[in-house]
């Protein structure tokens, strides 16, 4: 299989989960219960799911919490933008730098501070964006 079918494989496998964050809101605003309740439940092994640190649309919160959602749009976002250096890797360097926002708003505020949803949407989406340039190369030289 070639890079970029494998690639355009990725990228319709990121849209869907992408769209399922989503659908389970407007499943349960439709009424439809027991499917929103199985996406729920299939996010619910990634992710704590606590409405205090969700963003809510249609009355009902996301699939996802606020910096786990944004993570999955980051990735999304990164993965369109992908064929611009398609085939071109990072370091695990950029990958941590983008990620450290992230873990320092996780850790901090565990201790002492409660962060906010606009600073985990924030700290995930900054981290997703960058992981298909590092995460993709790499699964291409595995398939050689």
């Amino acid at each position: 299989m070639t890079p970029k079918k494998v690639y355009l494989i990725f990228l319709f496998l990121i849209i869907i989960w992408v769209s399922f964050i989503f659908l389970a809101p407007y499943l349960a605003f439709k009424g439809h219960k027991y499917s929103s309740d199985y996406l729920y439940r299939i996010f619910s092994s990634l992710c704590h799911q606590r409405p205090e640190r969700s963003f809510f649309i249609w009355g009902y919160k996301l699939g996802v919490c606020a910096r786990c959602a944004f993570l999955y749009m980051g990735v999304l976002a990164g993965m369109l933008l992908y064929p611009i250096r398609f085939g071109k890797g990072i370091s695990f360097k950029v990958v941590l730098i983008f990620g450290t926002p992230l873990i320092l708003d996780g850790v901090s505020q565990l201790f002492f501070r409660e962060s906010t949803n606009e600073i985990r949407a924030f700290t995930g989406f900054l981290l997703g964006i960058i992981l298909p340039f590092y995460i993709m190369p790499k699964f291409f030289e595995s398939l050689k």
